[in-house]
């Protein structure tokens, strides 16, 4: 059976063959849930305005695009502080085993890494070439992972990560560019390190070195 290139969470997404995506996904319980719900509901609300006063779907579109990534922003500002939640990931073999995962299943051909950020409680990535729907692949490295990571730290059963990640569809170098730039400067931005080549936890493939910060 064919696995769909349109596939459903809280958001519609589509998987273009040769598709270029910046993802991002968190710790279980790294956010407040009330925050998490007055984030979301800004942005319904957001994207509700903006449907009553763009008539053309074009641009209502490209309106809404930028309406999800402030909202994207927004999230990634208040898990950059890391004031509330786990940073399990802050934990060097936590995550040294999730940086070594990505890289190795670069490796084995399920897609080409351009870039991997681990922070103490989330995680910043960008895929391309990939082989399999894109939920399929961030179901197996969050199992995995998860699994993994909970037998370090004797908590076995108790879920890792957030189901949901945050993924968006890279149109043009330009955005590429952008996106390399931003997530290598995460650790940077709170203060972790004063350049991202000295975070040990970010890759960022030879081939797209002129777009590092």
């Amino acid at each position: 059976m064919t696995e769909p290139t349109h596939y459903r969470r809280n958001l519609p997404h589509r998987q273009p063959e040769n598709g270029v995506f910046n993802i991002s996904f968190r710790l279980e319980g790294s956010l407040p849930k009330e925050v998490v719900i007055r984030l979301k509901s800004e942005y319904e609300q957001n994207k509700k305005e903006l449907s009553k006063t763009i008539s053309d779907a074009k641009l209502l579109n490209e309106a809404v695009r930028k309406e999800r990534i402030l909202y994207y922003g927004k999230f990634d500002e208040l898990l950059d502080n890391a004031s509330f939640g786990p940073t399990y990931l802050g934990q060097a073999d936590i995550g040294q085993l999730v940086f070594d995962s990505f890289v190795h299943w670069h490796k084995e051909g399920r897609y080409k890494l351009i870039n991997v950020t681990i922070m103490p409680n989330h995680v910043h990535t960008i895929l391309y070439k990939i082989q399999k729907p894109l939920f399929r692949i961030l179901q197996s490295i969050k199992t995995y992972t998860g699994t993994e990571a909970n037998l370090i730290l004797d908590r076995v059963g108790e879920k890792f990560w957030m189901q949901e990640s945050y993924d968006h569809l890279i149109r043009n170098r330009d955005e590429l560019g952008h996106w390399i730039r931003y997530n290598l400067n995460n650790p940077v931005k709170p203060g972790l390190c004063n350049h991202w080549s000295d975070w040990k936890l970010s890759f960022l493939h030879p081939e797209f070195e002129t777009y590092a910060p």
